[in-house]
């Protein structure tokens, strides 16, 4: 791989970093011209990422991008940068192609998810990056956001990447980011019990779908949890000793 096919690669990879080959991420730690050009597409990646995180879409956005698009075939997009693009399409379609939730789920599993599917596909950045759970938790702890009590014995082994601070229902919440052993990840969204509506079992989760996502809910204490992944329900149960 040469400096010029790395940065395709990191350049599609910015807003997640582990998704690119170690040979891209090697050529970056080695190359400091390489190094500098990445910091700083990072950054500018990360800053449209906030500044689309929370946007609504338009009524008729998808409509206007087309409808512009196909009177004026003669404009060149090269200008966008990729993340503009990818924002832009996210913005129009309004996520329908991969948005998880849907009206027969409870509101705070349906919040839950919308948030994971933003870590997951690229959307938001993590807040804070991690290797394993127990630095998670000390980070988590440290600034006093949501930190789980207790999870699964075989999620607690896999190796993580970090933790994003949502807010759900109106309460603080954390998604943190796990590796599973196919290359797919899983996301545990923890926060508070109390008062919430549709409040899952205590130690027992209960295991559902949406779209291409397989997700469990349960409780535990006074703290309620939500693993989801993209794997199948059977790589999902594993991690709760089932399979």
């Amino acid at each position: 791989m040469n400096r010029e096919e790395a940065r395709l690669e990191l350049d599609a990879t910015t807003l997640r970093p582990q998704d690119a080959s170690p040979e891209a991420r090697a050529l970056a730690a080695n190359d400091p011209e390489l190094a500098a050009w990445l910091e700083q597409r990072t950054a500018f990646d990360e800053s449209v990422a906030d500044a689309f995180q929370n946007l609504p879409v338009a009524p008729g956005l998808r409509e206007s991008i087309l409808s512009a698009a196909y009177a004026r075939p003669h404009k060149s997009t090269r200008w966008l940068t990729p993340t503009l693009i990818a924002a832009a399409a996210c913005l129009a379609f309004g996520w329908t192609l991969f948005w998880p939730g849907n009206s027969a789920m409870a509101a705070w599993e349906s919040e839950s998810l919308a948030a994971v599917a933003k870590v997951e596909y690229g959307v938001v950045k993590l807040d804070e990056h991690a290797a394993t759970l127990e630095a998670v938790k000390k980070l988590l702890n440290a600034t006093g956001c949501p930190c789980p009590e207790t999870v699964p014995t075989k999620l607690a082994g896999l190796p993580t990447y970090g933790c994003k601070r949502i807010r759900v229902d109106g309460r603080a919440a954390t998604i943190i980011c796990f590796e599973l052993e196919s290359g797919k990840e899983a996301h545990l969204v923890v926060m508070s019990s109390q008062n919430l509506c549709d409040c899952p079992a205590q130690d027992t989760p209960c295991f559902k779908s949406a779209k291409n996502w397989s997700y469990a809910s349960w409780s535990h204490g006074e703290q309620a949890f939500i693993l989801a992944t993209t794997a199948d329900e059977a790589a999902l149960k594993k991690l709760f000793g089932l399979v």
